[in-house]
Order: structure tokens, then C-alpha cells, then sequence
């Protein structure tokens, strides 16, 4: 069974999704005004409410120190990528490397990733980044310098790069 936990953050609440054994990250929700909203995909799919495991606390006290604005470490230790093709793998590794209060285009990162023509596929993967935060895909940006797309909305995602902008 999965298990999630909610994290109150300077910019809502929060999730972080997790299974226990072994334990492995599965998922983070940005954080949103609304708890019920931030809790609705998981109790749709029946998982189940966790509030004191101590690894989950630890990387729910990771995501609150972010949205401080202080610069976090990646949790790779808690990260499987193997659901992930190689590609995609290498994308996220990419995009990890982006530097704290920094940017890269879509173009940038499917070089960095080794795949010079692929932004639209680095595009497709950071829709698909079921770990945002963590893999900053919120400091990837349009070749023209505008945001671009974001899971969390498009306010989230300026208020992200503002806040890192300003540390």
C-alpha cells in the first residue's frame, strides 16, 4: 500500500507520496491553498494517510525548507528513476544539475541531456515529473526567456523562480 503525507509550506499544502518497504519517493504534490484539493488524488486511489513516518518527515521538512527560500539537496537516495526510460532518465539527471536560482531552455537541457534536438521530448518529461521540487523542472523555460507550462500553474511556477531569484 501507498502512503502520503501533507506538508504545510509558506505556499500552501503540500504532499509528499511515498511506499514504505523498501521505503522510495513516489510522488510530490506542489503545494495549493486548498488541503482537501492537495489530498483528493490520494484518497481517490485509497492510500493511505501517514503523518509521523520518519523518512517521509524528513523530505516533507525538505519541501518546507525550499518554499523558505533556502536551497535543498536532492533525496536520490529516496528517488527511483527505473520507471523512467533511459531517455527520460538522463533528462531528469539534466535538469538536476540546473543550478538553484537559475534557468535553462527546453533547447538547453536536451543538449545537456545529449539529445540536441529533442526539447519537445524534454517538454513531454518535465510534464510528466512526478518529483517537481526536487527535480526543478520549474527552472526550465521557453528558448525565448518566458516560463513556459508548469504542473503547479504558471503563478507557482514565477513565484518559484522568484523566490530562488532572490536568495
Amino acid at each position: 500500500m501507498n502512503h502520503y503525507q501533507i506538508v504545510t509550506t509558506a505556499f500552501g499544502y503540500g504532499a509528499v507520496a511515498f511506499s514504505v518497504a523498501p521505503f522510495t519517493l513516489i510522488a510530490v504534490k506542489l503545494p495549493q491553498p486548498d488541503i482537501q484539493r492537495c489530498r483528493q488524488p490520494f484518497e481517490d486511489r485509497l492510500w493511505r494517510l501517514d503523518p509521523s513516518h520518519p523518512r517521509a518527515l524528513a523530505i516533507a521538512a525538505t519541501l518546507v525548507r525550499y518554499f523558505e527560500g533556502q536551497a535543498i539537496d536532492i533525496p536520490w537516495a529516496e528517488i527511483t528513476l527505473g520507471r523512467f526510460t533511459p531517455a527520460q532518465q538522463t533528462v531528469y539527471r539534466s535538469v538536476a544539475q540546473i543550478p538553484y536560482g537559475q534557468t535553462a531552455s527546453y533547447g538547453q537541457v536536451a543538449a545537456m541531456a545529449g539529445l540536441p534536438r529533442a526539447a519537445r521530448f524534454v517538454g513531454n518529461t518535465m510534464a510528466n515529473n512526478p518529483y517537481p521540487v526536487f527535480i526543478p523542472c520549474h527552472r526550465v523555460i521557453r528558448s525565448d526567456g518566458s516560463a513556459g507550462q508548469f504542473g503547479g500553474g504558471i503563478d507557482l511556477k514565477r513565484k518559484m523562480l522568484a523566490l530562488e531569484a532572490a536568495a
